[in-house]
């Protein structure tokens, strides 16, 4: 394995296998590094180009599967980065990889955009994890992982990651101005700057109007 991870979460079957394979080839164009990619999943299919961890054992549904980004036990000590799948990527991904520190996460794109008083500050589309880091945050989930999960149901596995890692570094501030774009923002134009653009909701890359949108989701 390299000494990075790029990784993604295949729970359940909202995302068919398009998905993962889309993401795989997004990130092979934009990504001038040498990488591992890796897809934790509970189903079965596969795909080349992508290394997979049955998580099936873990019993972690819909976006709870990203808990299980900080086990140890399947990164040991590699940086990972994270993307949803649902993430289109139209631009240089380099500056992700050189994000230092233990953890870092996007900040709430519904706080930055249209509700600054929305109760959730973590947005987990797009996550750092240090080499070796983060252990803590597993440990303290699957400590109390039904409370947890009933806690935080609403906004799930970013309200959960919040709680127990409260300080974390907003990845827009450590990143080029506008590296991100809100699907809220698209245009019928590619945003100069941006590299990723994160969707959310029923929002999806699939049912985007925007033809260079399909375009880059390839």
């Amino acid at each position: 394995m390299t000494d990075l991870i790029i990784a993604c979460v295949r729970t359940g079957t909202r995302y068919g296998m398009e998905y993962v394979t889309r993401l795989r080839n997004m990130v092979a164009r934009h990504l001038p590094r040498p990488y591992t990619m890796v897809c934790l999943t509970d189903q079965p299919e596969r795909c080349s180009g992508v290394a997979f961890v049955d998580i099936a054992v873990l019993q972690l549904p819909g976006w709870w599967g990203k808990m299980a980004l900080f086990e140890p036990a399947w990164r040991d000590r590699t940086k990972v980065i994270y993307l949803d799948l649902d993430t289109v990527i139209i631009g240089d991904l380099s500056p992700l990889t050189e994000v230092a520190g233990e953890f870092a996460i996007c900040e709430n794109f519904t706080r930055l955009i249209t509700n600054p008083a929305y109760p959730c500050k973590y947005n987990s589309s797009v996550m750092v994890i240090g080499g070796g880091m983060g252990n803590f945050i597993w440990n303290g989930f699957d400590k109390r992982r039904d409370l947890l999960m009933m806690t935080h149901a609403r906004h799930g596995d970013q309200a959960c990651i919040e709680e127990l890692y409260p300080s974390a570094p907003f990845l827009q501030r450590l990143l080029p101005p506008h590296f991100f774009c809100n699907y809220r923002n698209l245009t019928m134009h590619p945003p100069k700057q941006a590299a990723v653009i994160n969707f959310g909701g029923n929002n999806k890359p699939d049912n985007c109007p925007i033809p260079w949108v399909k375009e880059a989701w390839a």
